[in-house]
């Protein structure tokens, strides 16, 4: 690869301008040990990705819970369509990039058996786009095989040489649930079964299971906060009047085990008139949120908050080298839509159905297994996962998202930020009246 220089200047603006001399670092990328580097100043990023040196029938493996009906881990079975797109990219640049797909069933067993099978096809690397203890068991077994895993919405129980994450870490989404709760000193948790961060300090907590339905558990929230009466008592004199508490709740954290229990407690909440942020956990900037929360006729408003890693299709308008990157994959994702013989990853519907929640994360997981199998020159897993562990991959390599760096098994460079939900239209999907309205939006910068 051509050699290529770069230029740092650092501008002090003070009494006096102090200019520094420029870095001028060099790489080359045709041995494995090297690392690819992003482009941040490159023009453009083209939608069509070329690979030299990838190898012939060069096949990727993605393992994922099959059903739109809550099975547990399916709630990015769609948002890992994605792999299709990227896919596609290569294959207009003059590289097959083979997409194999296996069903974990939301099992521990089969999540290894679809290892096993996906080993026994030949793949070079795989992307777990599971979540929970199929997961886990899956990333273990591609690592005790020696294939490449990486998991674009889970974290792996146990960490291996061969096994990589995109999430933010978790000491990054605990600092985002931090600038969320910023200012607010009366929480209330709201949990349907739910994992709580610890950083999560609540005053109250409403549960559930204490509860007959989840309207109870609604009318008690919106009691607590202000935004309902208090109960009159049984013996309360004639003529007495309902009053709200004295120490209403500011902020309210809603925890469930899975997205479409998170919509279902945000919903009531919301059809009892509470007023105040609901920062929501894991699993809302799911697709199976968006599905459920649109099927209840919940609103997608500013009130709801969550954490993502930075970026998300509003990155696309950014005049940067992740905008531009961005850019090119919503461009690839339209394309790709445009073409009724693409078909999504089983091959039951075309990839249009799922444009509105093919998502960057699950595409950068296949550009990073192409970028090191192209690297070196060879679709061996063991050679592969050698490559991938000495490369960091920007938009200049064809990521959509943020930069990835695969010396560490936490790839992912970039940190969680708070995230709020909004029904805008940006314009940038294929348009289709049948998906939720729902985008994740991260708050501008602060000057």
């Amino acid at each position: 690869m051509n050699t290529r220089t770069r230029l740092v200047t650092l501008i002090v603006v003070g009494v006096a301008v102090v200019v520094a001399v420029a870095i001028v670092l060099t790489m080359t990328l045709n041995r494995p040990k090297e690392a690819i580097q992003p482009d941040p100043v490159a023009a453009t990023v083209p939608v069509a990705l070329g690979a030299e040196g990838l190898p012939k029938d060069f096949k990727i493996g993605v393992i994922f819970t099959f059903g739109q009906s809550g099975e547990p881990g399916s709630e990015y079975n769609r948002a890992v369509q994605g792999t299709v797109v990227a896919a596609e990219r290569f294959a207009q640049g003059g590289a097959a990039v083979d997409l194999r797909t296996q069903n974990d069933r939301g099992t521990e067993d089969g999540a290894r058996a679809a290892v096993a099978a996906l080993a026994d096809q030949g793949v070079s690397g795989i992307v777990v786009a599971s979540t929970g203890p199929q997961a886990s068991a899956a990333a273990k077994a591609a690592g005790e095989r020696g294939l490449a895993v990486i998991l674009p919405y889970a974290d792996p129980a146990e960490p291996g040489p061969t096994i990589w994450t995109t999430t933010p870490s978790a000491a990054s989404v605990d600092a985002a649930l931090a600038t969320a709760l910023a200012g607010k000193s009366k929480v209330m948790l709201v949990s349907d079964g739910g994992a709580v961060p610890a950083s999560i300090q609540a005053t109250q907590t409403l549960n559930l299971q204490d509860f007959e339905d989840v309207t109870g558990l609604a009318q008690e929230a919106a009691i607590r906060t202000g935004d309902q009466l208090l109960p009159l008592a049984e013996n309360a004199p004639a003529g007495s009047e309902s009053v709200r508490v004295s120490d209403p709740a500011d902020a309210v954290v809603v925890s469930a085990a899975t997205p479409q229990r998170l919509a279902r407690l945000v919903q009531a909440l919301q059809s009892r008139d509470v007023s105040v942020p609901l920062i929501l956990g894991d699993g809302a900037t799911a697709p199976a949120f968006a599905s459920a929360l649109a099927e209840l006729d919940g609103s997608a408003s500013g009130q709801l908050v969550s954490v993502a890693a930075a970026g998300g299709d509003g990155a696309a308008l950014q005049q940067d080298a992740q905008g531009r990157g961005m850019s090119a994959f919503l461009s690839a994702l339209r394309l790709a839509s445009g073409d009724a013989q693409i078909k999504n990853l089983t091959g039951d519907a075309p990839l249009s159905t799922d444009a509105w929640a093919a998502d960057a994360a699950s595409h950068d997981a296949v550009v990073a297994l192409v970028r090191a199998a192209a690297l070196a020159g060879n679709g061996d897993p063991a050679k592969v996962a050698t490559a991938l562990r000495s490369v960091s991959l920007g938009a200049g390599e064809g990521l959509a998202g943020s930069t990835l760096d695969f010396s560490t098994p936490e790839a992912l460079t970039s940190k969680a930020v708070p995230v709020y939900a909004s029904d805008q239209d940006l314009g940038l999907r294929p348009a289709d009246e049948k998906a939720p309205r729902l985008v994740w939006v991260a708050a501008p910068a602060t000057p």
